[in-house]
């Protein structure tokens, strides 16, 4: 009973530590609790607690490592997701997708946090835009945008871009050269009074003309449009919707051709 109990204890003690907390990063330690939880449930099967499926362990994704839950050989419950260029990912799976509440830890140190959706988590910038991230097991994080469909689209997301005419500099600022100044064959060359105008008046219209270029920079909002992809994808579900409409009609009609049909059997007789 004392044995049991042992191993039982052992059991919630791993428990609390990877499926409720922070994975074991030393390897030594990390495969001793795994083979102490493992054995439990071999050993133990009478105790409800230990007849899950699921075991904890090491899975290899290439170059990239994944420890925490697996079941049925996929990561499956909490984990840590080790991404080759050294990120990772820690939080919960399901069947090898980072799959609800997880934080992603860049190289920066930034991190990124929220409920993740089949390998995305979504970021809404207003009610028909919102940036995607996305993680990808061989080559980590992909970040794109997405905006809303209209009309019977309006559930359907599509990839976007930011507009290149919004991320284009608008600054005209313009620079003093050799070419503002009297040249050697001017009457005016020398003459230090109408080199000071001439510089003067360039400089107001710098003043003028950068001022301009500000307020004209900051009334700008950022737009999105559709990339190639999006612009292909939509054009698919447009089309999808009209053959399904089309089918829609002819059903419509044949139903209402049957009916016609026997109206006028029941005429004859």
């Amino acid at each position: 009973m004392s044995k049991k109990l042992l191993f039982f204890l052992l059991f919630l003690i791993l428990n609390n530590t990877v499926v409720k907390g922070d994975i074991i990063q030393d390897s030594k330690l990390w495969k001793f609790f795994s083979g102490i939880a493992n054995d439990a449930k071999t050993n133990f099967p009478e105790i409800p607690f230990l007849k899950s499926e699921t075991t904890v362990g090491t899975l290899n994704f290439g170059t990239a490592i994944y420890q925490g839950d697996i079941k049925k050989g996929k990561a499956h419950g909490y984990g840590v997701f080790k991404f080759s260029d050294g990120t990772q990912y820690k939080g919960t799976f399901k069947r090898n997708m980072f799959h609800g509440s997880g934080v992603y830890l860049d190289k920066e140190g930034n991190l990124i946090k929220g409920k993740w959706k089949y390998n995305k988590l979504s970021n809404p910038i207003n009610n028909n835009t919102r940036e995607i991230v996305q993680l990808n097991k061989a080559f980590g994080k992909v970040n794109y945008f997405e905006i809303r469909g209209e009309g019977e689209l309006r559930s359907k997301w599509f990839e976007a871009e930011i507009s290149e005419e919004n991320t284009a500099e608008l600054q005209l600022i313009k620079e003093l050269d050799i070419f503002d100044t009297p040249s050697v064959f001017s009457k005016d060359y020398g003459d230090q009074d109408k080199i000071k105008e001439l510089i003067d008046e360039k400089n107001l219209e710098i003043i003028k003309q950068n001022e301009m270029s500000a307020n004209i920079s900051s009334n700008m909002q950022t737009t999105y449009v559709l990339t190639a992809k999006g612009k292909k994808d939509m054009e698919d579900q447009k089309q999808d919707l009209m053959m399904a409409h089309e089918k829609a009609t002819v059903a419509s009609g044949s139903h209402g051709g049957m009916s016609g049909g026997g109206g006028g059997g029941g005429g004859g007789c």
